[in-house]
């Protein structure tokens, strides 16, 4: 990955949030070598961890980097996302997000009746495609307002012949 071009870390929680991430990036419209899928960090709170120790100086040195932190809200979406909110520093929200689903992936997994990597890659599909059907379900619905600014930030440079008209996985 070239680190002077816009790309997107992504540090998932445990093994189940890196096969979603790596079913995304395997979607044939993504662009490989702007994406990364970083170990699993071992809990949530290890993800915040190593998002202040290890990538919030990637943010600081290149300028076109961007951080998606990959976690189980479990069943605690407001008061993780303001734990989150609270460890990023103002001058990088813009280029960090954090989804995941609000129980478990497991849980994501039975409501979808998919694979881990089949939910990652119907999820890149909805969004290079415009369209939110899987994104609509209970367990990702709560993370409408990360995914439009995400899709917003990151679809015109990560999926292959991307516009910036659609509308869907932006409304």
């Amino acid at each position: 990955m070239n680190k002077f071009l816009k790309h997107v870390y992504v540090i998932p929680e445990d093994d189940a949030d890196r096969q979603i991430a790596v079913g995304f990036v395997d979607h044939p419209q993504v662009k490989h070598t702007r994406i990364q899928v970083m170990p699993p960090a071992g809990g949530w709170t290890k993800v915040k961890d190593t998002f202040r120790e290890e990538y919030l100086p990637r943010p600081r040195d290149y300028p076109d980097a961007h951080v998606v932190m990959l976690i189980d809200f479990d069943g605690q979406v407001e008061e993780r996302k303001l734990d989150f909110e609270q460890s990023i520093p103002a001058e990088f929200r813009s280029r960090v997000f954090v989804i995941g689903s609000k129980d478990t992936p497991e849980r994501l997994k039975k409501e979808a009746k998919q694979s881990f990597e089949k939910i990652g890659e119907s999820l890149a599909d909805e969004c290079d495609a415009d369209a939110v059907e899987l994104w609509d379900r209970e367990q990702l619905v709560h993370n409408k307002v990360d995914r439009l600014r995400l899709v917003e930030t990151v679809k015109p440079f990560l999926f292959e012949d991307a516009d910036q008209t659609g509308a869907a996985c932006r409304d």
